[in-house]
């Protein structure tokens, strides 16, 4: 008989566009030459994986789960079976390998790392014991994400300031690591809400230079946010369009810029030497401007060895820890109230029960 898993699937998308999720048996599949199964033993549920769910972003793969770590159960022999990994979802070269996006991913009870990905090096061992799996497997690819950021705006200025546009994990996590990293930084953290603030453009211009700004926000949100910002701010501004944006040009102080094709030159760690685009501005400091996507596996890995030796500090921003039943649960209550809560509590970082092979 043929061999089948548990997994989290995806629906047809209905008439909002939005695809609820089952639990349901799907097969096994063979591996094929150079290919590694590994059974997830704790995934995390992204923000991009909501914006997916929602209908906002058009990926097909029907299991979704970039984030996690995972039991190595075959392969070619190079990883030791039983070994803990994480796998970095982002091939560097190769778009046709997005975890979770275009390929299977890790909310399923196996999940099947192309040859081509394992052979790029993606599938990383993740030192043992794992005081707390769920912290490592939800949060290091987010965490990781964020140190690139930082890493970017370190070889450009030390700044002053931080604009953490954005309120949820990454925005949270980019606060936490940046002031750890940067004492005596200056933080001001704008929310959904606050971007409506009549107040805030003075607290902007009132931000010490040069600053530094995460845009944390969905795709839809980001440019509103990077031209509010490059308004308001006059000394040197360091821009990480973190959260994606949308292609076309902006109508920025320097002149249109699209963004889009900026933050595309940085991707998965390369090149060595990050890229920024400097653009001068008329009667002020100039704005520098970069993004990022994906993260090298240096990133991953310091993530990791940050999560095992600080798990007090990130914590807190675990807020849901489920089964695949109670993923299910959560995810579709969530989709379906149209609401961020779940147990009477506001849904900011899941982290995933998959597998029941022992961390």
């Amino acid at each position: 008989m043929t061999a089948t898993h548990r997994a989290l699937v995806r629906r047809a998308p209905d008439h909002t566009g939005r695809t609820l999720v089952d639990v349901a048996q799907v097969p096994t599949p063979t591996l094929a030459d150079g290919d590694l199964l590994v059974a997830p033993v704790v995934a995390g549920i992204c923000g991009t994986d909501w914006q997916i769910l929602r209908g906002e972003r058009p990926d097909p793969s029907r299991i979704l789960g970039h984030e996690g770590v995972a039991r190595v159960v075959a392969g070619d022999g190079t990883l030791q079976v039983g070994g803990l990994v994480t796998v970095n979802p982002t091939h560097p070269t190769d778009p046709g390998f997005l975890l979770g996006h275009n390929v299977p991913g890790m909310w399923s009870e196996r999940t099947v790392v192309p040859a081509a990905a394992v052979n790029a090096g993606l599938v990383l061992p993740v030192p043992e014991p794992l005081a707390d799996p769920t912290l490592v497997g939800s949060l290091a690819e987010p965490l990781a994400s964020t140190m690139y950021g930082l890493e970017i705006a370190r070889s450009i200025a030390r700044p002053r300031s931080l604009v953490v546009w954005g309120d949820g994990i990454v925005g949270r996590l980019a606060a936490m690591l940046w002031t750890r990293e940067l004492p005596g930084l200056r933080v001001l953290r704008v929310s959904r809400t606050d971007a409506s603030d009549p107040v805030l453009p003075a607290r902007l211009r009132d931000l010490p230079g040069p600053v530094a700004a995460v845009l944390a926000t969905p795709r839809s949100g980001t440019a509103d946010a990077l031209t509010l910002i490059d308004r308001h701010v006059d000394t040197e501004l360091l821009v990480d369009v973190h959260g994606g944006i949308r292609a076309g040009l902006l109508p920025l102080r320097s002149g249109a810029v699209d963004a889009a094709v900026i933050r595309a030159a940085n991707c998965s760690g390369m090149p060595h030497i990050p890229v920024h685009v400097s653009l001068p501005r008329p009667n002020c400091a100039p704005l520098h401007l970069y993004g990022h996507r994906g993260v090298a596996d240096r990133h991953l890995l310091a993530a990791v060895d940050l999560l095992v030796g600080a798990p007090s500090e990130f914590a807190p921003v675990l807020t849901h820890v489920v089964d695949l039943d109670g993923a299910a649960d959560l995810i579709n209550a969530v989709l379906e109230r149209g609401t961020r809560t779940h147990g009477e509590r506001r849904v900011l970082k899941s982290a995933i029960i998959v597998d029941g092979i022992s961390p």
